[in-house]
C-alpha cells in the first residue's frame, strides 16, 4: 500500500470552459456561435460535435511535433521498436522516454490536457442533451448522444494506457488508473482503479452501441456503430478477454464489409495514404483533410511523409527497423512502403549502412503537407480478430481472417500451419508491419508486457538512447503531469 495524491484537472477545465467557445468557433470559422446558443439545439450541438472531431488534428498545443492525434501517433511509435531515423531532433525525446518519466514536459501535459479537453467537451453535449432534448425521440439526439459516450470512452481508454499500468487479467486490476470524468464540473478527482476505468469504458461504448443503431453518418469522420465495435475490440484485446476481442472485430468487419469497406488491394497500396478516404475503402474512422485546411508543421505528414520539403524530413525520414522489415517475405507487397537502399548519413561510422526509409506515407505535396489521417482501418480489424482467436484457440476464425487479409498483402504467402500461440506470434509480425507508424506498437508492447528490443541495425543507440527497455524498467507509466498534480490544494488517499 502506498500513498499517492489526489489529481484534479481543474485549471485544464476553468481554461476550457472560458474558451468552449472559441473550441467550437474552430469548426465553424465564417461565423461566431457562442456555446449557450450551440446548445438550443440539436443541430447546434451536432456542430459542437463535429467540432471534437475536427480537433483531432489541430494546431492546439504550441508545440509543431505534437498536432493532436496523429502526433501523439507518431509518439507511440517512436516509443517502440518498429521506428527509427538519424540526426533530426524533432520527437528524438520520444525515441529516447525522455518525455515518459518527465511529469514537467510540455509533450506529457499536452497529451493528458488534449484528451481530458475532448472529453470535457464531451461531457458538455451530453449533459446539454440531458438539460434540453432530454425524451427526445428526435434520431440526432441519439446519434449526437452514441458518439459524445463513444468519444469519452475513447479518450479514457487512450488516458489509461499512458498514464497507469497496464491491465493484467485474472488480478484485481486495484492499481490507481486515471479519473473518469463523467461531468464538466471542475472538481478535484481521485484517479479511478485501472478496472474501474476499464467497466466504464466498455459501459460507455456498449450504451453507444444501442445509440448509434441505425446511424449512417455523412462520411468517416465521424463514429459509427462499426467503430464502436472496433473500439470494443481493442479494448478487449488489451484486456486480454481474446475471445470477445475476436467476436467484437468480427462483428465490425461484418458491418463495414457491408456498408462497403473493403481491404486495400495490392494497386491501392502505395496510393501514400494521404487520400486513403478517396482512392481506398479502408478507413472506418479518418480525419479527412482538404487541400486548404492546412494545419502547417503541425501535421502528420510533415513528419511522417517522405517527400514533403522540410528539415524534418530531409534529414530525418522515418525508417523501419531492419529487423521488422526482413521479417517479410520477398514476395510481401508490403515492401513498397520502404526504400532499402537509402543510406544513413551519420555517424561517420555508419556511412553505408541501409536505412530502410519510408514511402508508405506519401503528403499530397512538397509544398503542403495536408493528407487523410486514418484512425480505424479495416486491416487493423482483421488483425485483431486473427491475433485474438489464435490467442483463445480458435483456430479456424483465426485462420479465416488471417488468410483473407495475408492474401491481399503476399499473394505467394504460404500457410505455415501455425495455430494457437504461433499463430498469434505469426499475426504480430503482420500487425507490426502494417500498422508501422499508426500508433499501435507501444501500446501493444505493454499489454503483452514484451520489452522493447530494438534489434535492428539500422538503431543507432547514442541518437535513440537505448537498444533494449526491460519490462521492470520505467518509462511503461507517463508520469501524470506536474501542472496537474501541483495545482491547488492536494489532499492524500490511500489505495
Amino acid at each position: 500500500m502506498k500513498y499517492i495524491r489526489l489529481i484534479t484537472i481543474g485549471l485544464v477545465l476553468s481554461m476550457m470552459v472560458a474558451s468552449c467557445g472559441d473550441d467550437y468557433l474552430d469548426t465553424t470559422p465564417t461565423s461566431s456561435v457562442s456555446a449557450p446558443t450551440i446548445s438550443e439545439t440539436l443541430n447546434g450541438l451536432y456542430l459542437a460535435l463535429n467540432g471534437i472531431h475536427r480537433k483531432m488534428v489541430s494546431q492546439d498545443l504550441g508545440n509543431q511535433g505534437m498536432g493532436g492525434e496523429p502526433g501523439f501517433m507518431l509518439s507511440r511509435d517512436a516509443h517502440g521498436d518498429d521506428m527509427t531515423w538519424d540526426t533530426q531532433t524533432w520527437h528524438q525525446s520520444h525515441l529516447t522516454w525522455a518525455i515518459n518519466t518527465n511529469p514537467s514536459s510540455a509533450y506529457n501535459n499536452g497529451i493528458w490536457r488534449t484528451y481530458y479537453q475532448f472529453i470535457l467537451n464531451a461531457n458538455m453535449i451530453l449533459e446539454s442533451l440531458e438539460a434540453n432534448f432530454s425524451g427526445s425521440q428526435d434520431p440526432l439526439a441519439k446519434y449526437i448522444k452514441g458518439e459524445a459516450l463513444t468519444i469519452r470512452a475513447w479518450c479514457h481508454f487512450q488516458l489509461v494506457q499512458y498514464y497507469a499500468k497496464r491491465y493484467v487479467a485474472g488480478t484485481d486490476n486495484s492499481q490507481p488508473g486515471v479519473p473518469y470524468r463523467e461531468s464538466s464540473e471542475a472538481v478535484e478527482m481521485a484517479r479511478n482503479t485501472v478496472e474501474d476505468v476499464y467497466v466504464k469504458i466498455h459501459r460507455d461504448l456498449d450504451e453507444a452501441l444501442t445509440l448509434l443503431e441505425g446511424y449512417e453518418a455523412n462520411d468517416v469522420n465521424h463514429y459509427t456503430q462499426k467503430v464502436v465495435y472496433g473500439l470494443k475490440a481493442r479494448v478487449a484485446l488489451t484486456q486480454q478477454n481474446y475471445s470477445a476481442a475476436g467476436e467484437y472485430a468480427a462483428q465490425a468487419i461484418g458491418m463495414a464489409e457491408k456498408e462497403g469497406c473493403k481491404l486495400m488491394t495490392p494497386n491501392e497500396l502505395m496510393h501514400g495514404f494521404a487520400n486513403i478516404t478517396t482512392e481506398t475503402d479502408e478507413a472506418l474512422y479518418a480525419a479527412m483533410t482538404q487541400d486548404d485546411q492546412t494545419v502547417y508543421f503541425y501535421s502528420f505528414y510533415a513528419y511522417m511523409s517522405w517527400n514533403f520539403n522540410s528539415s524534418s524530413i530531409r534529414t530525418g525520414i522515418k525508417c523501419i527497423s531492419q529487423d521488422t522489415y526482413d521479417m517479410m517475405s520477398e514476395t510481401d507487397l508490403r515492401r513498397q512502403w520502404w526504400d532499402p537502399t537509402g543510406t544513413a548519413s551519420v555517424p561517420a561510422s555508419n556511412y553505408n549502412r541501409r536505412v530502410y526509409q519510408n514511402r508508405k506515407f506519401t503528403a499530397r505535396s512538397t509544398a503542403n503537407a495536408v493528407g487523410d489521417v486514418a484512425f480505424m482501418r479495416l486491416s487493423e480489424l482483421y488483425l485483431i480478430a486473427a491475433e485474438a482467436y489464435a490467442r483463445a484457440n480458435e483456430n479456424t476464425e483465426a485462420k479465416k481472417y488471417f488468410l483473407a487479409f495475408v492474401s491481399q498483402r503476399d499473394p505467394e504467402y504460404v500457410d505455415l500451419g501455425n495455430t494457437g500461440t504461433a499463430l498469434a506470434e505469426e499475426v504480430m509480425i503482420h500487425r507490426r508491419i502494417e500498422l508501422w507508424g499508426e500508433g499501435f506498437r507501444w501500446f501493444d508492447l505493454k499489454r503483452l508486457n514484451l520489452p522493447c528490443e530494438r534489434k535492428g541495425s539500422n538503431y543507432d543507440a547514442t541518437f535513440c538512447g537505448f537498444l533494449t527497455r526491460t519490462q521492470s524498467e520505467s518509462g511503461w507509466v507517463y508520469e501524470i503531469p506536474k501542472v496537474e498534480t501541483d495545482f491547488n490544494t492536494l489532499m492524500e488517499t490511500n489505495y
